[in-house]
């Protein structure tokens, strides 16, 4: 099995999440859980799960099926990002969900989501804020299963070409957001044409490069805003926009609040 049928319109039920270290050696630990298991590698070795063995590279994500053993033999000790859970009953129509995605530079992305997954989590055993909490971390985790099935099915899917040039693109994006980055530049970087490579990208994403940079630099700056206390302005900059007022626009326009707004918002729920 390299799947798991997954409901497309469920949340699952969390159980704990947050980044944790790992020195296994040699398959000397044996994991079997109840749950689910969620996993962002950050480090280089070899998983065994059941009776498929996974190479391993940073900034890989594997799912662990809720009943089947793995084990893990690392030549250095590295840290993971983990999110156990259990799926929600459910009618709706299923997903496929990957065993093992190699996300590449697209790990960042994983790694933000799940930080803000863990964030969640942890106050969900508040009285004041934890019913919402619990909902909003359920909820982000399902966008991110969704997420993963997505890059997943598009891997198998026709025109793989296509996608290949629109995912190579997404790369560098998710590498480079912060940088000025033009259509002209990223053509050239990819060896093929702007309306190739246009082309490709709206087939494979559903929208156009400027914005899939714009969507990619506002979830960095939520992030950061959520997540640090950096000055508005420093997080501005560090999301690739270099104009504060440019910048408050953005947030504006893609999370409905400003950027104060969304720092607040996630301070009360603290």
């Amino acid at each position: 099995m390299t799947t798991l049928p997954w409901p497309a319109a469920t949340p699952p039920k969390l159980k704990l999440a947050g980044q944790f270290p790992l020195a296994d050696q040699g398959f000397d630990a044996t994991y079997l859980s109840a749950a689910h298991a969620l996993h962002l590698h950050g480090y280089v070795g070899r998983l065994r799960l059941g009776t498929r063995m996974i190479d391993l590279q940073p900034g890989d994500l594997t799912l662990s099926p809720a009943g089947v053993a793995s084990a893990y033999d690392l030549p250095a000790p590295g840290r993971h990002w983990c999110v156990h859970f259990h799926p929600a009953q459910a009618s709706d129509a299923l997903i496929a969900l990957p065993q093992h995605l190699r996300l590449g530079s697209a790990g960042a992305y994983a790694a933000e989501r799940l930080a803000t997954i863990s964030r969640l989590q942890t106050r969900a055993g508040e009285a004041a804020s934890g019913v919402l909490a619990r909902a909003m971390a359920a909820v982000a985790l399902q966008d991110l299963l969704l997420w993963c099935a997505a890059r997943h099915q598009a891997s198998h899917a026709p025109g793989l070409e296509a996608d290949t040039l629109a995912d190579r693109v997404a790369a560098i994006i998710e590498a480079r957001f912060f940088e000025p980055l033009t259509a002209d530049r990223i053509a050239r970087d990819v060896g093929s044409t702007q309306h190739a490579v246009a082309r490709a990208f709206r087939q494979r994403f559903g929208m156009t490069v400027p914005r899939y940079t714009l969507q990619r630099r506002v979830a960095h700056a939520r992030y950061l805003l959520e997540a640090t206390d950096l000055p508005i302005a420093a997080i501005a900059e560090r999301a690739g926009v270099h104009d504060a007022h440019h910048f408050n626009k953005l947030v504006r326009r893609l999370l409905g609040e400003s950027p104060t707004a969304v720092r607040r918002k996630a301070r009360l729920l603290a």
